[in-house]
């Protein structure tokens, strides 16, 4: 859990011989389909096309990722695809590509650079580090296709300097470029005590950095999508890539996001079986509209 990464930053194959190169949507194309689909709000199994017939009527889609799981990723590289089949002005919005950086995803979607370029001036493996080949087949198909990939979050210097120091630490100048933060949301302020249960250790005020830390991310965040949704070159829709305890019951982006005016939306979280998307669905509040189940 990037939450959990947070913390500890504060305190602390090859084609077969002979056989036809892959495309980029080929190998998209690939990937095993999920086993099961629970719509949450009545506990039917779903088709992959009634799933994505419905992210269609909504302008937002939130695909929520374990960083390290494959599975995840499968799923978001699926959907992007059937998104960006259905309609040509998809964009993609990254967690992972932090908001200076986005004069280089702008190249990269007009293909003017390659992903040793891209990954050498995003930073990639300082700044995000986990395993570029997860987000490889949605990062070509948003180039090949001409798509924008929008970088969503906050520089890591500020996250670093507001979860040691808290939000009073930062000068005036940076203070007043912030986004709105709206830190009295009890739903959201319990969900992340409860992530920190076991970090017992730190003092009252070290737990509200934290706190602060993580609603500047999530802020940032929202944000950077409500702007892109009010743009005057605003996609048809929006697949937005991040963690899951960034898009859980929609207290993190996306009612932050809506409160900007960017909606309506669905979120989709994996679970490892139907068991465990079963007992997801029981959680209140509803942690998300679709359990995918790889």
């Amino acid at each position: 859990m990037r939450l959990l990464l947070l913390v500890m930053l504060v305190l602390v194959g090859c084609p077969r011989a002979g056989a036809p190169p892959l495309t980029v949507d080929s190998r998209v194309r690939r990937m095993v389909p999920p086993q099961a689909i629970l719509r949450v709000a009545d506990g039917q199994t779903l088709s992959l096309e009634v799933l994505v017939a419905d992210l269609r009527s909504v302008p937002i889609t939130y695909a929520g990722e374990r960083h390290d799981q494959e599975a995840d990723h499968r799923m978001q590289n699926l959907l992007f695809r059937e998104l960006s089949d259905y309609d040509a002005r998809t964009a993609l919005g990254m967690e992972m590509f932090q908001r200076p950086f986005q004069p280089d995803l702008d190249l990269w979607s007009a293909g003017q650079l390659d992903e040793e370029a891209l990954r050498r001036r995003t930073e990639w493996d300082a700044r995000w580090g986990f395993d570029f080949a997860f987000y490889r087949p949605m990062l070509e198909l948003a180039r090949a296709r001409i798509l924008p990939v929008i970088a969503l979050n906050a520089p890591r210097e500020l996250m670093r300097a507001v979860g040691r120091g808290g939000l009073e630490s930062l000068d005036a100048e940076t203070r007043e470029a912030l986004p709105e933060l709206d830190l009295d949301d009890a739903a959201h302020r319990a969900m992340v005590a409860a992530a920190l249960g076991g970090h017992g250790a730190m003092s009252p005020e070290q737990l509200e950095h934290i706190y602060e830390a993580q609603v500047l991310w999530d802020e940032t965040m929202a944000e950077s999508v409500a702007q892109t949704m009010a743009a005057v070159d605003a996609p048809g829709h929006l697949l937005v890539l991040a963690g899951a305890f960034h898009v859980r019951a929609g207290l993190g982006i996306p009612e932050r996001a809506a409160r900007r005016g960017a909606g309506p939306y669905r979120i989709v979280l994996v679970a490892d079986d139907l068991a465990a998307a079963e007992a997801l669905a029981t959680e209140t509040p509803r942690p998300a509209d679709y359990v995918w189940v790889p």
